[in-house]
């Protein structure tokens, strides 16, 4: 490597002033990579501009404003939709065979509102016992427990699987029903219900 590359690679970035338009750019950029929550967003958007604001003669207030007005425009033009983004990923981790306990903590987690949450949950299905059970059926087939061991190591294995499942939130009763199923077949029922 030359001098003048080393040279090249040192020398620090420009400061850019964080304007309304340079935030609208730093988040389509952002939003080209990766999905995005309003919360997530904004976050993102403070992070790129903060070490800008000791350059420039911004107020902490004034770059608030500017990035609630961006994330605005961001929802109002399609770009970013909490409630699509909860319901997407609430159903991604039912598949996944994670608890509705599970799912409700990790929206929570994503900073989702209240309302977001709630009607992301209620689109699962009203019968949350029935969505754990085939949760539940579901990441014992993924992790092959109960009937999926053979049937000398499955007694041994037995409480390591239950407090697996207490681990991922699923309930004693929900736990003991799947760890416990008769055979494979039990659990391919509980997963897809009577063919």
């Amino acid at each position: 490597m030359t001098e003048e590359k080393k040279a090249k690679e040192k020398r620090p970035r420009k400061p850019v002033e964080p304007t309304p338009k340079w935030l609208r750019d730093q988040a389509l950029r952002y939003l080209n990579r990766f999905p995005a929550t309003s919360h997530k967003m904004a976050r993102h958007l403070r992070n790129k501009a903060a070490p800008q604001l000791e350059h420039f003669d911004l107020s902490e207030e004034k770059l608030t404003e500017d990035i609630a007005k961006v994330v605005a425009d961001m929802i109002k033009a399609g770009f970013i939709n909490d409630a699509e983004f909860a319901a997407s990923k609430a159903r991604i981790m039912a598949r996944e065979g994670r608890s509705i306990a599970q799912i409700g903590l990790k929206l929570q987690e994503m900073a989702f509102s209240d309302a977001d949450q709630a009607r992301a949950l209620d689109a699962l299905g009203d019968n949350r016992n029935e969505l754990d059970r085939r949760a539940a059926a579901r990441f014992v087939k993924r992790r092959r427990f109960g009937p999926y061991k053979s049937e000398e190591t499955r007694g041994e294995r037995r409480n390591k699987e239950l407090a697996s499942l207490a681990r991922q939130g699923f309930s004693f009763d929900v736990a003991t029903l799947v760890i416990d199923a008769e055979s494979v077949d039990v659990i391919e029922t509980i997963i897809y219900g009577e063919e």
